[in-house]
């Protein structure tokens, strides 16, 4: 017999008494009060679905009306972010309004919801069922729950998963225009530029056009080159600790680079537009160099996510892509922590997926004929149905050639007043696109279809060519021939023995899976009224 508890975090908000009380006839004026304040307080709310006592006599009442529904997936689309968010609504009785004081005093917005599911034990001796030990509870879901939803009588929350933190603007100094490293007017309510990981052809902020300053970046920052309109004629200075003690030497220039950010003063005038080559580090020192380490760092330190919330299987160096790379936000336009995850997935098969424990992992999809041994065997035996599902028109006919792009140019300048006449040719042809691509290709697709798909260089935020070729031939290897989904209906108990990303072996009475064949779960959904999941596997 199955179950499923719930334990939510909620809090009584902390009553602060006023400083002062006048006292007439008892104490004397102006007194302190001598009422304590109410610090907020933490509680554990703690219901199930059926019931359930712990081994330490710990109760669960069963007022769980819809224990979740939940979708999870990685992106199947080349371009784009994984992972469809996870998130559920979580309905509880409250017969006779037993739960309205909780509903009046406390606040459970936001705070951790865990769900985790559980098999009570058969006792043939004393003819009942025996509730099993806490620690042999598996997880469905955790994350946060948001507001209160009183109905008649129920009352539902929303559930977040640990996406939520993606929601929010990344927090950015913004400058204020009292001049030298505040900006001046020109400037005043931008936000300051922020460089992290390798970055080619971007451009400095202008923040003191008298004295020819410019802002690179919120923190550290190597210089590899510096270029005006495209030619490398600007002598280097040196590094100084105030870039404003002393004018640089005519063509040249200096740096300020310290956890503050990084400046640069030029000594003229320039004609043309200044433009650099960098690696950008953290404020803290953290200067991880590929794609993948560079985002995790971005998490904890520039989105300020807690580091409970980053997967343990999640290291600081990731082997999924060990492929240098970085990004550059000028600074211009506020960023989210979704769109900053999207651009520096792109095109690298990589989902940032929510676990039932509630932490974000990275997922890279495998090849079905490359992913390992099973972890799972669908068969007849457990399978209790199973449908086709469409593919994105974009992967379904087979893509015969991948454009993937390294080295992503931030300032295209293409021939004209805007470079230097001394400009290489070499250069000139660097910085006229936005991307150079790597590419696969195979023309035995092309000439087995009629239209197959060809789709557009897709910019990455990789810096070298060749793990850009590395990345085209993985494309090419899962996506370069015809794939299929199939959704499988499987008993809820059998779903939580795999994960998104998982290798499974698929034998079912379809086309091409009558005789066991590799498959990949890519997503899962859960539904509450029902007693089985259903997963999407690709084949």
């Amino acid at each position: 017999m199955r179950f499923r508890t719930v334990d939510m975090e909620i809090v009584l908000p902390a009553v602060t008494q006023p400083a002062a009380v006048p006292g007439w006839g008892n104490v004397p004026w102006g007194a302190l009060t001598q009422y304590p304040d109410n610090p907020e307080s933490v509680e554990t709310l703690r219901f199930s679905d059926a019931g359930y006592v712990t081994e330490t006599h710990i109760p669960y009442p069963p007022y769980v009306t819809q224990a979740l529904d939940l979708s999870r997936s990685l992106t199947l689309s080349a371009d784009a972010l994984g992972g469809s968010f996870s998130i559920g609504i979580l309905t509880l009785a409250n017969p006779d309004g037993v739960l309205d004081g909780l509903l009046q005093s406390r606040v459970n917005d936001h705070l951790p919801v865990t769900l985790r599911e559980g098999v009570r034990l058969w006792d043939g001796t004393r003819q009942i069922w025996t509730d099993p030990a806490s620690a042999s509870l598996r997880p469905v879901f955790a994350g946060l729950g948001k507001n209160w939803q009183p109905g008649l009588n129920s009352v539902s929350i929303t559930l977040l998963d640990a996406t939520y933190w993606l929601d929010g603007t990344v927090p950015v100094s913004i400058y204020g225009g009292t001049g030298r490293l505040d900006g001046d007017s020109n400037v005043v309510g931008r936000d300051v530029p922020r460089l992290r990981g390798t970055v080619c052809n971007v451009t400095p902020v202008l923040i003191d056009s008298s004295n020819y300053v410019y802002q690179l970046s919120d923190g550290p920052a190597d210089i590899t080159a510096l270029y005006e309109g495209g030619y490398a004629g600007i002598a280097y200075g040196g590094a100084v600790t105030d870039i404003y003690a002393t004018s640089p030497d005519p063509g040249t220039y200096t740096v300020l680079s310290s956890s503050a950010g990084t400046w640069i003063r030029l000594g003229t005038k320039p004609v043309y537009g200044i433009t650099v080559d960098a690696v950008g580090h953290f404020r803290s020192g953290a200067a991880p160099v590929n794609v993948l380490d560079v985002l995790r760092q971005f998490l904890i330190e520039d989105m300020v996510m807690p580091a409970a919330y980053i997967d343990a299987a999640w290291t600081a160096t990731s082997s999924l892509v060990p492929y240098a790379g970085g990004w550059f936000w000028d600074g211009s336009s506020s960023v989210t922590g979704l769109q900053a995850v999207s651009t520096m997935l792109s095109g690298l098969g990589l989902s940032m997926v929510p676990t039932r424990t509630g932490t974000l992992r990275p997922i890279r999809l495998q090849d079905p004929a490359d992913a390992g041994d099973p972890v799972l065997t669908l068969t007849t035996d457990v399978i209790s149905a199973i449908s086709p599902v469409a593919l994105d028109s974009s992967l379904d006919p087979p893509t015969w050639r991948w454009r993937i792009g390294w080295q992503h140019n931030f300032t295209v300048q293409t021939s004209g007043s805007g470079l230097h006449p001394q400009a290489s040719a070499d250069r000139q042809s660097l910085i006229a696109e936005s991307d150079r691509g790597a590419v696969w290709f195979d023309t035995t697709v092309k000439a087995a279809w009629r239209v197959p798909n060809d789709p557009a260089l897709i910019s990455t935020a990789l810096a070298n060519q060749a793990d850009a070729q590395a990345i085209a031939n993985w494309h090419g290897a899962v996506w370069g021939k015809r794939r299929h989904l199939w959704a499988v209906d499987v008993p809820q108990s059998v779903a939580l023995a795999v994960d998104l990303g998982d290798p499974v072996s698929l034998q079912a009475p379809v086309p091409g899976a009558k005789s066991a064949i590799p498959g990949i779960v890519v997503s899962e959904h859960v539904t509450s009224s029902s007693n089985t999941t259903t997963l999407t596997i690709l084949v």
